[in-house]
């Protein structure tokens, strides 16, 4: 039988948050594994209805704001696009149905339904643990705050609440659904709609954008490089090198279950990439101890300037802890009709072959 990940988002908090800029989006990741939309679409489902009074911005209806923001996810050197589903289908947004509904509730889904908190929305999607793929997404809005819609820095009323501006949060949510994550709850310090807490930002930034663009690059974007080390399905242990080429970058980063961002050191001599690329300058290298990741299945994405260019999934083993010392010893195994001495390494956290006979 299939098994799928499920994972559920919570929404934006009514805090004001002030960000840095620089490129640091996040992306969606369950068990070691990007959320991705293998057809790069979306069809989602509106049932959010319409309010007693039209909408000034972005209205009549709930409907058109969300079908607004929705576009703002829209860009012409990225494949990703949302579709509207048409007529609407009656469906539960707390079911596994494959709709993708969008809808107001009084309650969250699951047991005994429980109230929102200090969330606004939350947005709940399956993926396929193997893949990624999405297998379905669904967002229920918090039916029981006031809700309207403006553009702008975020408003407080006469008592000097919050008003809860329905388009700005329909962004951030629709920003989940394509399979972006909340960048500041990773460390980053971005201007971002996907950041967890609502601000003055009313509509998608630059890094929301190269967040789209690295998911889903626009056809015939494509980077002449390889990601060699760690190989596909591999093990990895101690501190090694994720490595490989790519002919010309700015700059080369790897993404680490989509929310660890490291920029590798790009640039070092491959003379067997001349062919390919007209220079040898291409070789690129991040050093990384993998005990820091934890035992467990992880993802490896190499991006060049935002362009991914190869992936891995790999099977960490370690011991339990970011660094082995004191430990020492050298043991005889037998491979390949060899008597093989493997020494243990501190340095490399790893034994390594110190003598064959």
């Amino acid at each position: 039988m299939r098994t799928f990940s499920f994972v559920v988002l919570a929404g934006l908090l009514n805090l004001l948050v002030t960000c840095a800029d620089s490129f640091a989006f996040a992306r969606e990741v369950s068990r070691g594994v990007l959320a991705i939309w293998p057809e790069s679409e979306a069809t989602i489902n509106l049932r959010v209805g319409c309010p007693d009074t039209p909408l000034t911005f972005w209205g009549p209806c709930w409907t058109d704001a969300v079908i607004d923001a929705a576009n703002r996810w829209h860009v012409p050197d990225a494949t990703f696009r949302f579709r509207i589903q048409s007529p609407t289908v009656d469906a539960d947004p707390c079911d596994t149905d494959g709709h993708r509904t969008i809808a107001f509730r009084p309650t969250l889904c699951g047991p005994n339904g429980p109230g929102f908190g200090s969330s606004l929305a939350v947005t709940y999607f399956l993926l396929n643990p193997s893949t990624g793929a999405f297998v379905d997404a669904d967002t229920v809005f918090d039916g029981k705050r006031t809700w309207v819609t403006y553009d702008g820095p975020l408003r407080t009323n006469a008592s000097g609440a919050i008003e809860y501006d329905f388009h700005r949060v329909a962004i951030h949510e629709l920003g989940h659904i394509l399979g972006l994550d909340h960048p500041d709850d990773v460390g980053q310090t971005v201007t971002a709609i996907m950041n967890r807490r609502v601000s003055n930002i009313d509509t998608t930034q630059p890094d929301d954008l190269a967040g789209v663009r690295t998911i889903y690059p626009a056809a015939g974007t494509t980077v002449q490089g390889r990601l060699e080390n760690p190989q596909p399905n591999s093990a990895v242990s101690g501190i090694s090198t994720i490595s490989g080429w790519v002919c010309a970058a700015t700059q080369v980063t790897v993404l680490i279950n989509g929310n660890i961002s490291i920029p590798a050191a790009y640039g070092t001599p491959r003379g067997d990439t001349r062919t390919t690329c007209g220079d040898d300058d291409n070789g690129f290298g991040v050093l990384v101890n993998w005990n820091d990741l934890g035992p467990g299945t992880h993802q490896m994405v190499a991006l060049a300037d935002g362009v991914e260019f190869g992936r891995a999934t790999v099977t960490v083993a370690s011991f339990g802890v970011p660094f082995v010392t004191g430990a020492g010893g050298a043991y005889t195994v037998q491979f390949n009709g060899r008597n093989v001495t493997l020494r243990w390494e501190e340095k490399l956290q790893n034994f390594v072959i110190s003598g064959v006979q």
